[in-house]
Formats: structure tokens, C-alpha cells, sequence
């Protein structure tokens, strides 16, 4: 197999702060930690502008060796050396508008500390030292036996030496050792776990320099390492159209072929969304959770939640089911439909016309405006975007080779006229908040001048339904639509880095669907899914998308033949990983969909959340996923228990069920060595399928 494609190299620990905020015209994605000498791709979003910035690193134009170096694209190099004050604030000014800027804040610190899979696999009661492999160890690093300090020796940068005393009460326990490397600015530490034994004694240290251990023989695979097996092609179909693999979608889509299986997906009835008697937002997560992994339209729910990706609303401002769940079903509805009806039925909604303040927006008086927040965010986030765009959706440039602007702020004013005159349902011309339904037009709240935007006129004196339909057909019939949708669709099913190629040959379809109909999503979604870049099963260099932890926890699940429970308590346990259901931090989603993955050129929009804090309780989620399921994940786990005996069969049955055949000899020798020191079948098994999901092979849907 080839190496890895560049997107697992952005690795696991180089993720990416909070969303920011969205005050002024510029922002700069985004504030956060990253060590000495690492760097990071930062991306400046202009608002109503030639998106062209320049940057600065403490006031300096490209920064210096002192606080770091920035260059024209956005690539941030943290020193080498620990500045004075930790803390450094990137600024990005706009070249079209130089009075406006955005800026973030990086805090720098202390290299992670890492401990490698050569730490021991077991301790005995009784005094012990040992010396642990690991990464960034330096003066200062300190190292704690279930809480209890030990005593430290740094060796080398990569060696450790610690001793102590385990407790005759400690025996029979799995204790947690903890390794942490305290700097300015933050605390870094990785803990494992050694089991305790009653019997035998402890090593003694490795002798300096550390010979190399003889390796555990490497199992012998089947078909050969990193080759695939036959699940590979039907495993990538319903990692892209599904939330991954199941055991009974597999066979499924193994039994009638990929174009026979979307058939059967764009016709199968639609899993119902209700709002739940209870009234209760935590039921319409947990139930969101379980729809998302158990229902058997899984396509549908795959395109409606790719669709909610760019077209969201959040609990934080949409406080009750009512308010919450309708924006569900229009996105289910529509999810195989045309995308000029969702976006009628959008423009219309009470849950967006809360969301986005559309509802009660009315004809200004003197001194006021129009509400402008849905216009807005209809141009740039829903239909057409900030610059505009080739049918292929790189940018279209003017003479000087910038960007061209798509529309200005003439154009969100113009609109935001346009859709004035819509409230609640309700008798009067001005109701408060009401959910039952769609909101109603009220003529003598509109504005009934004449408005002119985006090569379009609206004469003076039509009424607001009139001029909601008239400007939707308008910006329907843009020609970034196509591109910009295309785009955000493929990103969230297949790649975030797709050729121009693709996004055009899909965008012909969207235009046109072959019967002359636009924005044709049952159309649009097919050739998505059967594109010849998204069903080549050889990855490329920039193949791939991080997934998010929606889809590697739901996806894990579904691997392991398990469900998850529509009763679940599991809402939480995403908020701490940057994904809490149905609860985006802003109208950009849980990510900002121009995020550039860490220290590459390449999108990975994904990778905003997966900062080193994310990454830590992402890998603790899975393992109590994999160690005590509960009933909210129930899994069984007994194939790989039963083959705990034979090393080469568990690892064949690992790869094939998580990475479907595509594991590498390195990987397959590391996980060899890693089982080989566990205690049972059962350690030997949850030892082989976490590291597994913590890989790059795995954490990569490519």
C-alpha cells in the first residue's frame, strides 16, 4: 500500500481551539495551544470582501524568530524557544479594507509528553524501577503510581526512569500511571494503565543504551497487509452513504451492488422524527444519536445530517423541541428533493425564522432597517458564498488574479427588504413565537419598494410572498449554487479536499439532472456516490476527511454489530468532545466549513474540534465504548474475546472489520507487540480494537 494520504498526517494530536466569534468583518479561525517549533494553518474569513489578508504575529508583519513567523498563507511556526509572555496574538488585516482585521490568540507551550507501547505490562507488590520510552521528556516531568508520586530520572529525551513502592492492597488492580510535563502556559500528561500481580518480580531497569527488544513475531496476514479484502469497496460505499459498515449493510450492499443499493436507499421510506411527549431537548439528542446509527434509511440520514452541517440551528437559541425538531424533518424531507423547495420551505420556517430573526422583520421606519441576519446567511452559508466561483468551484479572479466578491452589503440589504413582512402564526400582523407551523405572510408589514440585487429586479408594489419567491428564484438560479452546495456535500460524505474535476462533473448534475430539472438532490447525491474519485479504493495523497465524533463513535458501533439506545445519556459525553447534538456554538455549525487542517494547505474542516484535549477524551470515549458499553452502546464483543488466543486471527479480524483489510505490516507488528504483553483474551482483544480506532487508518474516513 502507499503511504499514508497527507490528511492522516495533520495526526492526532494537532488539533484546533473554540469556534470565534463573528464580530466584525474579518475572523481569523482560531485561538488555541500549540508546543514549541510546531506550526498551524490558520484561516482569516472576510466578510463582504476580496478574502486577500495580511498578517502579523505581535504587531510584526510575518512575525520574527522571537514570538514566530507567519507566512502569506496563514501558516503559523511557533519559536523554538519559550517567549517571554506565552501568549501571542495573530492578526490578519484585510488588503481590501484595511481598516478591518481579526485576529487570534495562541498560546504556546510545552512539547506533549508521549509514553510508547514499550511501558510494562505488569507490576508486582514490592518496590520497583522501571524505564519508560516515550517522547519530550525533559528536567521537571513528574510521574505519579495511582495518584502517588514516584521518583523521576530523565535518561534521554525519549527515556524515563522511575521507581516506587506497589501496595500489597494494590494487588489484583489495573493502576494508572501518569506521566506530566509541566511548562509555561499548560500541564501536558498521558496516563496508561499496568495491572498489578500478586506473584513474580519486577524487572529490573534497561540497562543504557536501550538494546533493541527482540520483536514479537509478526502474525502473517490475510490477504496481505494494507491490500483490502473484499468488503473494502461496499465497506467505503457505507462509510460515505451510511454511518459506517454494519455486519447486515454489508452483506447488504455486498448482495446488490452499489447502484442497486442506492436505489434501494433514495426509495425507502423515511424514518419518522417526532417531537417527544416528554418535552424534553435531551430526548431529541438521545434520539437524534440513535437515529443516526440504527435507522435503515440510512442514506437519507446520512444527506440530511450533511445537510444540517451548513444549514443548522442550535438549542442555545432554539430552547424546546418544538423549536428544534421541525428544522429536522425539513431537512429529512428534503434530503432527496430539490433544492429550491428546502429552500422555500427554509425561508419559510418558524424555527429558522427564530434561529435567524426572519420572523417579525418588518418594513423599516425612519431611522431603522431590516433585519439582515437571514439574508446573510442565506447568501454566504446556504446558496452562493463570499466570492464567486467556477463551475469546477475554485475561485473566479479578477485582472490583479483576486478573488471576485459575489455580492456586497448593498446586495444583504436589498434582500433583507425583500423578505420583510413574515410573523407567526397567529390572527394579528405581529404574533409572538408560535411553532405549529410555517410563518405567514403579512403585506402590510412589507416593504414594497422596488429592490434590485444580483442581476435581479423587483418591481414596486408586490406583495411579501411575491418578493420571497421572486428573490429565492433569483439566487436559485446563481451560478455559484451548484459549485458551493456540491462542495459542502461532498466534504461531508466523501473528501474534504475533492479535485476540481469532481465538483464539476457533480455540479453539472445539480444544474442539470439530465431531465432538464435544478438542484435535483436525489440526483446530486448519486453522482457524489458513484464518482469515480469517491469509488477509487486506493487512496490519494489528499484523500480523506477526519471524522467527526458523530460518525467515529456511531460508526464504531455499527462495525461491532451493536446499537445504540434511544433511551441514551450520551449528549454530554459529545459536548466534551466539540459535538454536542444539535447544539453548534454559531451559524457556521460545530466548524467552520474553510478550516484547513493542521500544519497542510488541505481543507479539514473537521479538525477545528480535535484539539489535544478533544483527542485525549475522544480515545477515553472509545474506550469505555469498548470496556463497559452499558446499556446505552449494548456491543458484543465475544468474536474478538474467542480469538484473544491467536494473535494473527484477532488482528485479522480487527482489520477487517475497522480498517476492511487496509492495515500496514508496521501497524499489524505494533498491535503484535501491543497483545502480546496483555494478561487475558479479553485485554488481548480491547487492547488490538482501541489502539486500532485511535489510529490514523481508522480516525480517517479515506
Amino acid at each position: 500500500m502507499h503511504a499514508l494520504p497527507r490528511m492522516l498526517l495533520a495526526a492526532l494530536w494537532c488539533g484546533l481551539a473554540a469556534l470565534p466569534s463573528h464580530a466584525g468583518l474579518v475572523t481569523v479561525y482560531s485561538s488555541g495551544q500549540l508546543a514549541l517549533g510546531e506550526s498551524r494553518g490558520l484561516t482569516a474569513y472576510v466578510q463582504l470582501a476580496v478574502p486577500t489578508v495580511t498578517w502579523t504575529v505581535n504587531g510584526v508583519p510575518g512575525g520574527n524568530a522571537t514570538w514566530g513567523t507567519i507566512n502569506a498563507a496563514g501558516l503559523y511556526q511557533a519559536p523554538a524557544t519559550m517567549p517571554m509572555a506565552n501568549a501571542v496574538t495573530v492578526v490578519a488585516t484585510s488588503t481590501s479594507r484595511p481598516s478591518e482585521s481579526g485576529s487570534a490568540t495562541l498560546t504556546i507551550t510545552q512539547p506533549l509528553v508521549h509514553l510508547w507501547s514499550s511501558r510494562p505490562a505488569k507490576l508486582a507488590v514490592g518496590a520497583f524501577t522501571l524505564d519508560l520510552n516515550g517522547g519530550n521528556f525533559t528536567p521537571g516531568v513528574t510521574a505519579r503510581l495511582d495518584g502517588v508520586a514516584l521518583s523521576t530520572s530523565v535518561i534521554s529525551a525519549t527515556q524515563l526512569r522511575v521507581s516506587g513502592v506497589v501496595l500489597a492492597s494494590q494487588a489484583g488492580r489495573s493502576l494508572p500511571l501518569t506521566v506530566a510535563q509541566s511548562g509555561i502556559g499548560a500541564t501536558t500528561s498521558e496516563t496508561v494503565r499496568v495491572p498489578v500481580t500478586t506473584t513474580g518480580t519486577n524487572p529490573p531497569p534497561t540497562p543504557d543504551p536501550t538494546p533493541s527488544p527482540t520483536p514479537t513475531p509478526p502474525p502473517t496476514p490475510n490477504p496481505g497487509p494494507g491490500l483490502g479484502t473484499p468488503d473494502l469497496a461496499a465497506s467505503r460505499l457505507l462509510e460515505q452513504a451510511a454511518f459506517g459498515p454494519s455486519p447486515a449493510a454489508l452483506a447488504r450492499v455486498k448482495l446488490l451492488g452499489a447502484n442497486a443499493w442506492l436505489n434501494e436507499q433514495l426509495t425507502m421510506p423515511e424514518t419518522a422524527i417526532t417531537i417527544p411527549a416528554d418535552g424534553s431537548n435531551a430526548t431529541v439528542q438521545a434520539q437524534l444519536l440513535a437515529r443516526l446509527a440504527n435507522a435503515p434509511d440510512q442514506l437519507r440520514q446520512r444527506v440530511a445530517h450533511a445537510l444540517y452541517g451548513f444549514i443548522p440551528i442550535s438549542i442555545n437559541k432554539n430552547n424546546y423541541p418544538a423549536e428544534i425538531v421541525p428544522h429536522l424533518q425539513l431537512l429529512s424531507r428534503n434530503a432527496f428533493g430539490n433544492y429550491r423547495t428546502l429552500l422555500g420551505e427554509l425561508s419559510t420556517s418558524a424555527q429558522m425564522g427564530k434561529y435567524l430573526d426572519l420572523a417579525n422583520s418588518n418594513k423599516p421606519n425612519a431611522g431603522s432597517s431590516a433585519n439582515e441576519n437571514y439574508a446573510r446567511e442565506l447568501l454566504q452559508l446556504f446558496t452562493i458564498g463570499l466570492v464567486q466561483l467556477n463551475p469546477d468551484g475554485s475561485s473566479a479572479l479578477d485582472a490583479t488574479g483576486a478573488p471576485r466578491p459575489t455580492y456586497d452589503q448593498a446586495t444583504v440589504q436589498q434582500v433583507a427588504l425583500a423578505f420583510t413582512g413574515w410573523t407567526y402564526a397567529g390572527a394579528g400582523n405581529i404574533n409572538w413565537e408560535n411553532f405549529s407551523g410555517p410563518l405567514q405572510a403579512r403585506d402590510v408589514n412589507h416593504d414594497l419598494r422596488a429592490k434590485a440585487f444580483l442581476g435581479c429586479s423587483l418591481p414596486a408594489g408586490q406583495g411579501t410572498q411575491q418578493d420571497m419567491t421572486a428573490t429565492l428564484d433569483c439566487i436559485f438560479r446563481h451560478p455559484n449554487v451548484a459549485p458551493f452546495v456540491v462542495t459542502r456535500l461532498i466534504r461531508n460524505l466523501v473528501t474534504s479536499n475533492p479535485t476540481p474535476g469532481y465538483v464539476q462533473r457533480v455540479s453539472a448534475v445539480f444544474d442539470n439532472n439530465g431531465a432538464g430539472v435544478r438542484g435535483d438532490l436525489r440526483a446530486t447525491v448519486r453522482a457524489i456516490l458513484l464518482d469515480s474519485e469517491a469509488r477509487n479504493d486506493v487512496a490519494g495523497p489528499d484523500s480523506g476527511r477526519l471524522k467527526d465524533p458523530f460518525f467515529h463513535v456511531l460508526s464504531v458501533v455499527r462495525a461491532l454489530g451493536g446499537t445504540v439506545s434511544p433511551a441514551n445519556q450520551q449528549a454530554w459525553s459529545f459536548s466534551r468532545l466539540g459535538e454536542t447534538p444539535l447544539m453548534p456554538a454559531s451559524v457556521f455549525g460545530h466548524w467552520s466549513p474553510l478550516f484547513r487542517a493542521p500544519k497542510l494547505a488541505l481543507f479539514g474542516p473537521e479538525f477545528q474540534i480535535y484539539t489535544p484535549t478533544e483527542a485525549v477524551l475522544r480515545g477515553n470515549f472509545l474506550w469505555q465504548l469498548l470496556s463497559s458499553p452499558g446499556t446505552d452502546f449494548p456491543l458484543d464483543l465475544s468474536r474478538f474475546i474467542n480469538l484473544g488466543g491467536n494473535t494473527t486471527a484477532l488482528i485479522d479480524a480487527v482489520d477487517q472489520t475497522l480498517l476492511y483489510g487496509r492495515m500496514p505490516q508496521a501497524m499489524r507488528q505494533a498491535l503484535a507487540n501491543a497483545v502480546a504483553v496483555q494478561y487475558d483474551n479479553r485485554a488481548r482483544a480491547l487492547t488490538a480494537l482501541y489502539l486500532t480506532m485511535l489510529s490514523g487508518q481508522h480516525a480517517i474516513q479515506y
